[in-house]
């Protein structure tokens, strides 16, 4: 792939050969003047009365006219061989609103083979979504039970009994894409913050967002997107090399044997994979890598799947014009950057309604060892600055364009983590490796309650500990 982003080292780039012809769906577009972002026409005339029922555009109907007559660019891409395309059938006729039922943790929990362990679930759960402030496990179990030991009863439960949460994981998300209309995967980084270095995984990291290092955990959470939220399903806890090489420290965060080095964006593309594997119906990827993973890997991972994908990209990652018809060489490289600052203006972006952000679109094609494959590429605008404050990158076809702008102003990237970190993902004290997929697993179940319960916890039968 002749494209650098963050954290991806540098590539040798072949040598440029003949312009590759634009797929027949894209042949001879139509050009737009120099520091145009938008043309004044375009005969493709989409409205949102043609867009997918399944998605509310917070961005007028100019915005979805205007993103096709646009100037190309084309992004060259590794040779790998591609896998065969998945099956992307998408329900756009699902309605965004109302009431799901939420998943009775019972059933969640079904798998488990002790009654008490079962209970104990419940009553996680429910502390869970009815502490206030820090959810520790002695004001957990003192918000739910009157127990002297009920705190030691959790402890022992999370840390200890050895219960494998992949089942809960897989039945959550089977009950959440069965009951709400899913309008994305998004996969989001979350970012732990630990004051001791005794936790799985606890490395100092670089934050942006913070703009300073600090001492954390990274995590990686996949979450269904529906007009209902984004509800988390399953999570990864990235492992620096030092952790998965050091024997005393997998002892100590008792790591299995069979958990190795991966790195953030292989990551995000394995639970991608086991998305896929659990669901029947596909939605297309969403990922703000926020600065800890690499852009450049994750595409080319989820373009090897054949995934639709909507991933933002950073300044430096490279790409080329698509050279004239009578052109024999591919022109240089150029940054995002460059290419944003020649092209685009907040002024020539689409305003959309409310506090979404304003987007702005410059349209790109990729070749691909299969064919050619246009992508666009959106600036999107939270503030009056002259750069957008994110860019996206999307291999969405043309005529679904509209749903890329729609799942970029509803900012689902941006949210994803929000709810769980406010139900005590970063309250987990213990150290373990299982313990925090147990602890994250039980937050997902209680952000399921909260996103589809709809008013506290009605759907928990709640029996005393003893």
């Amino acid at each position: 792939m002749h494209c650098s982003g963050h954290g991806s080292s540098a590539r040798r780039h072949p040598a440029r050969g003949p312009t590759t012809p634009a797929p027949k769906y894209s042949t001879s577009p139509p050009r737009t003047p120099e520091g145009a972002l938008f043309p004044a026409q375009d005969p493709c005339r989409r409205t949102a009365a043609h867009a997918p029922a399944a998605f509310s555009p917070a961005f007028p109907e100019n915005w979805a006219r205007k993103i096709e007559n646009v100037r190309y660019i084309s992004w060259a891409a590794t040779s790998r061989e591609r896998s065969p395309p998945m099956d992307r059938t998408f329900d756009d006729s699902a309605p965004t609103t109302g009431a799901a039922p939420a998943p009775p943790v019972h059933r969640l929990f079904a798998h488990l083979p002790r009654a008490d362990q079962r209970r104990w679930a419940e009553v996680y759960v429910k502390g869970l979504l009815t502490t206030p402030g820090k959810k520790s496990l002695r004001r957990m179990a003192a918000s739910v039970t009157p127990s002297p030991t009920a705190s030691q009863s959790l402890q022992q439960f999370v840390n200890v009994s050895p219960w494998e949460w992949r089942p809960v994981r897989a039945e959550l998300t089977r009950w959440v894409a069965g009951h709400t209309p899913v309008r994305a995967w998004t996969v989001a980084p979350v970012v732990i913050p630990k004051r001791g270095s005794l936790a799985a995984g606890v490395h100092r990291r670089f934050v942006p967002g913070l703009g300073r290092t600090v001492n954390c955990q990274l995590a990686l959470g996949a979450f269904l997107t529906s007009g209902l939220g984004d509800v988390s399903v399953d999570w990864q806890l990235y492992l620096p090399r030092e952790w998965t090489a050091d024997s005393r420290l997998r002892e100590q965060a008792r790591i299995p044997g069979s958990t190795g080095y991966t790195d953030a964006p292989g990551l995000c593309l394995a639970l991608l994979d086991r998305l896929a594997r659990t669901t029947i119906r596909r939605a297309p990827v969403v990922i703000d890598p926020e600065g800890h993973l690499d852009a450049e890997a994750l595409i080319e991972g989820l373009e090897a799947r054949g995934h639709d994908w909507i991933v933002a990209v950073p300044d430096t990652l490279r790409l080329a014009l698509a050279p004239d018809e009578s052109a024999a060489l591919r022109p240089p490289l150029e940054t995002v950057r460059t290419l944003v600052r020649r092209h685009a203006s907040p002024r020539t972006a689409a305003r959309t309604e409310g506090d979404s952000p304003r987007l702005g679109a410059l349209s790109t094609l990729v070749p691909l060892p299969g064919g050619d494959r246009p992508c666009l590429l959106v600036g999107e605008w939270t503030s009056s600055s002259v750069r957008p404050d994110r860019t996206w990158l999307t291999n969405l076809h043309p005529d679904r364009h509209f749903q890329a702008g729609a799942l970029i102003a509803e900012r689902a990237a941006a949210r994803a983590g929000a709810a769980e970190t406010e139900l005590g993902l970063h309250d987990f004290a213990g150290r373990s490796y299982a313990g925090w997929h147990r602890h994250a697993t039980l937050v997902s179940a209680a952000s399921a309650q909260r996103r589809l319960g709809h008013g506290g916890c009605p759907h928990i039968p709640y029996r005393t500990a003893p």
